[in-house]
């Protein structure tokens, strides 16, 4: 059907009109529509706009002022106009608009795209659409999905201009049909009676009217009290006598009505050409009726049923006939045209039973919903829809209201044509008579399937974890409730598990959240492969799990369990051309020994999985009743080294670094040191673990280098010579970005030079991600500084990647120089690491020297530096001053 054409335009305006939108202001169902078509489609601005004979106006609007435009100027016009999706990817190159208001002033309008909101009539009442202020185009995607949007918001209109006639058509439905028939019942009675009236008045009038002229009154006030107006004119048209009813209705007098012709009353060709006729028909067969518009004096029309008989007065034929106004019965037809056309036009299946529920009418939507056409249905009970699956409490509802005679609604699930379920909302109402006896039902039924769809992945979603696709905390706490007391009931035992990534803040924050959530679903692929079908496996939070096993009393079965977990852990991980190595660290606790409900067996697990990390992470440990003190030290610790960042309490010691060759000072590392406000000196082994795992470890860091730098600035202000300082990074501070403008800031804020700086990092650190790795140590490098890997000897460097790494020195781990007249391996191992660090062109450091047969084994065996007790314990600032002033070194002999 063409879109244009004043035909068609009057149609699509009776439609916008009614939908009852004229003149109203926007709606939070359009906004939710608008603002969800212009998040999906990328654009700044979106529109629900409806177009009538003048203007267009924004039913909802999303990032424009404008609340209407001239209908001239409108893009969706265009929309209307060709009846499909427009797009308009850059108006400038566009004749049509380049020169358009809205393009060349606001909103400045560069790129539109609008679907027409087509209602189920065809009509198009104007568009869905979202525009841009730059040139571009719309993914195929992005035009599904405003398309789809459009659909949802003539879904509203139709509903609207539906709900607003069905409740009438409804209503009105069953009384208008018994009205009519008994407006055409009573007219019949009527013309029945008084056509009888008539032909015994006109024998009685030819019988007795040269006989009894003095009755005549009498007679006229007979014909004066016929209900309707009554005539008598003979076959030339001049009235011989009428009812007072006649002058009333007509508005002419006595004398006028003398001088009227019958077809005077009638304006109208047509009625005057129908009117003539049936005058005609009387005459020659007796008897005629016809439905004309009667015109009065004042011009009104006024619908009138007339009838005719042929009588004969003075040898001479007459016409005689009554006439009743049926202006109330063409507004009863005309009421019942418009709600049959609502009914057949709503969106929403409507069918009329019987009081056995047999259907005797469906409207279109009906078989558009089912699939069943109205040959299928007549005759048919509706309890056909629901095939076999009668077991729905719905039915039952239904089935109550049906037999009480009373108004009820249902939620069913009923089954189309090809078998495919759909689940709708039944509202039932009776249809009762003009005495109140109920003589039908009407059935209204609306598809939500869509909406139950929605429904069921809300609350898919509150149940599992969409990405790892785990079941989340709320399901394995109502779990872990069942299993409890099934446990209960059978005397058996549950392990309750809590597994939390180690480091894992540093994976998300340096190779993206991206590759962490990949992580994460790796590791509950992991972990389900561990765990047995039954047992429940939860994303618990962030890079948190937990586990239920369910009847295992066999304690050495769940420790076998848990290292496994654990190794399956430790394996490498390749996600997105990166390998890394994640640990985890793991707390259980057991039904009934170690808690009786959800929420103390849950709490006992964290706290022993906190105790494992505390152990150096990468264990397991079983809750033991200790911990819960641990716990509450550990929330407290956590409150005061909070409390210790904001009140300064933090103070830098710093140890020297000696040459084995000259026995001089040539560098220091500066330590973190935690001054109570007691005064008590609180060593890093004690908070620097929470602070790496709360992740206070980035501002104390920051605090350490600027802090370091700045007192090395200092120190050699004073006249001193060049002296470097080693200061510690943690895994948290290694980021490609982040951690070169933590040092760019505290040179710049400091005046230290880059060359004075040394960061130690650990071995396990720069080979989690090595590939990654060397990319931040080449941009440290390249700044200047100098670098150093700590714990050497502890981690599982790869020769291949260390050779790559752009590192000044390895430092021996003090663990391995602590045993070396002690113990031949570690004598073994320091010896190689001092050779290999040769080999690969780097300066060895040992740390943790204490006595003099480590200091003879490290000379011996070419070791480039030391640090430790035998020459210095760390030492506050001031001491460090004093002590170069001095000019003490190492005493070598």
């Amino acid at each position: 059907m063409k879109r244009t054409g004043h035909i068609d335009e009057n149609l699509r305006l009776e439609a916008l009109r009614s939908c009852n939108v004229l003149d109203t202001g926007a709606e939070a169902r359009f906004d939710e529509i608008t603002e969800l078509a212009a998040n999906i489609c990328g654009t700044p601005m979106g529109l629900l706009t409806l177009i009538d004979d003048k203007r267009q106006w924004f039913k909802s609007r999303i990032g424009i002022e404008l609340q209407e435009t001239p209908r001239e100027i409108a893009f969706c016009l265009l929309t209307v106009a060709e009846a499909k999706t427009t797009v308009i990817r850059d108006t400038w190159d566009d004749s049509r608009f380049a020169k358009n208001p809205l393009v060349v002033g606001e909103p400045y309008v560069r790129f539109y795209a609008g679907t027409p909101l087509m209602m189920s009539d065809g009509n198009i009442l104007g568009a869905l659409a979202v525009l841009a202020r730059e040139a571009r185009d719309l993914s195929s995607e992005e035009r599904r999905a405003l398309e789809i949007l459009a659909r949802q918001a003539v879904a509203q209109l139709e509903l609207r201009r539906s709900l607003s006639t069905l409740g009438n058509a409804l209503e009105q439905l069953g009384r208008s049909k018994d009205e009519l028939r008994l407006s055409h019942g009573e007219l019949e009675k009527r013309v029945s009676e008084r056509a009888a009236a008539l032909k015994e008045l006109n024998i009685i009038l030819q019988r007795q009217i040269a006989e009894r002229t003095s009755e005549a009154q009498a007679s006229q006030a007979i014909i004066d009290s016929l209900p309707g107006v009554f005539y008598l004119f003979d076959q030339d048209g001049h009235y011989l006598r009428w009812n007072r009813n006649l002058e009333t209705i007509t508005g002419y007098s006595a004398e006028e009505i003398r001088l009227l012709h019958p077809l005077d009353l009638f304006s109208s060709p047509e009625d005057k050409k129908r009117v003539a006729e049936r005058i005609e028909q009387v005459l020659k067969t007796g008897a005629a009726t016809v439905e004309a518009d009667m015109t009065v004096k004042s011009g009104e029309r006024i619908p009138y049923f007339l009838t005719g008989v042929r009588i004969e007065i003075a040898s001479k034929q007459c016409i005689s006939g009554l006439g009743v106004d049926i202006t109330e019965r063409r507004k009863a037809e005309e009421a019942l045209r418009l709600r049959d056309r609502a009914i057949q036009a709503s969106v929403n299946a409507i069918v009329i039973t019987d009081l056995n529920g047999n259907v005797e009418y469906a409207n279109p939507a009906f078989e558009r919903i089912t699939g069943y056409t109205n040959e299928e249905l007549l005759g048919r009970n509706c309890r056909f829809l629901q095939r076999d699956d009668i077991a729905q409490a719905g039915i039952a509802s239904l089935r109550r209201g049906i037999a009480q005679r009373e108004e009820v609604s249902a939620l069913l699930r009923n089954y189309r044509k090809d078998g495919t379920m759909f689940w709708n909302e039944m509202h039932i109402a009776p249809v009762r008579d003009a005495d109140g006896v109920v003589t039908h039902f009407v059935g209204v039924l609306n598809d939500i399937s869509a909406i139950k769809y929605y429904e069921q992945e809300l609350q898919r979603q509150a149940t599992f974890d969409t990405l790892t696709t785990l079941v989340n905390r709320n399901v394995l706490k109502d779990r872990l409730r069942q299993d409890i007391a099934a446990a209960g009931r059978a005397n058996e035992c549950l392990t309750v598990g809590f597994l939390d990534l180690d480091n894992f803040k540093f994976i998300n924050d340096s190779l993206g959240h991206t590759v962490g959530d990949e992580l994460l679903k790796s590791v509950a692929q992991r972990l389900v492969s561990c765990l047995r079908g039954n047992d429940t496996i939860a994303r618990y939070g962030g890079d948190e799990f937990a586990f239920v096993i369910y009847g295992c009393k066999d304690e050495k079965m769940i420790a076998t369990l848990m290292n496994r977990i654990l190794r399956t852990i430790d394996r490498p991980f390749d996600i997105d051309g990166h390998r890394f190595f994640v640990s985890g660290s793991i707390g259980i606790s057991f039904y009934p020994k170690d808690g009786k409900d959800v929420d103390t067996l849950l709490k006992n697990a964290d706290a022993a999985m906190y105790r494992a990390k505390e152990k150096g992470r990468n264990n397991w440990q079983p809750y033991m009743p200790a911990m819960n003190e641990r716990v509450k030290e550990r929330l407290s610790l956590e409150s005061r080294l909070r409390q210790a960042l904001s009140g300064n309490e933090f103070l830098l010691y710093y140890q020297p670094k000696v040459s084995l060759k000259t026995g001089q000072i040539v560098g220091v590392e500066a330590l973190l040191r935690w001054q109570s406000p007691q005064g008590q000196l609180i060593g890093p082994a004690s908070f620097i673990p929470l602070a790496e795992e709360t992740g206070l470890i980035v501002p104390i860091g920051e605090w350490v280098l600027h802090t370091a730098c700045a007192h090395i600035k200092t120190l050699t202000g004073t006249g001193l010579p060049p002296l470097r300082v080693a200061v510690n990074i943690s895994a948290r501070q290694f980021g490609p970005k982040t951690l070169k403008d933590l040092v760019s800031r505290a040179l710049s804020s400091s005046g230290l030079a880059p060359s004075a700086l040394e960061l130690e990092l650990t071995e396990t650190l720069v080979m989690q991600n090595p590939e990654d790795a060397i990319g931040v140590l080449l941009d440290l490098k390249n700044m200047g500084l100098r670098l150093a890997i700590d714990d050497f000897g502890t981690g599982y460097s790869s020769l291949s990647y260390l050779q790559r790494f752009p590192v000044d020195h390895l430092k021996i781990d003090q663990s391995f120089v602590r045993d070396i007249g002690a113990d031949p391996n570690d004598a073994i191992i320091a010896r190689a690491v001092i050779s290999l660090g040769h080999s690969l062109g780097m300066s060895v450091i040992a740390e943790g020297v204490s006595n003099d047969d480590q200091l003879s084994f490290l000379r011996e065996n070419g070791c480039d530096e030391m640090q430790g007790f035998l020459f210095s314990h760390p030492i506050p600032i001031d001491e460090l001053k004093q002590l170069l002033q001095k000019g003490h070194g190492l005493f070598m002999h």
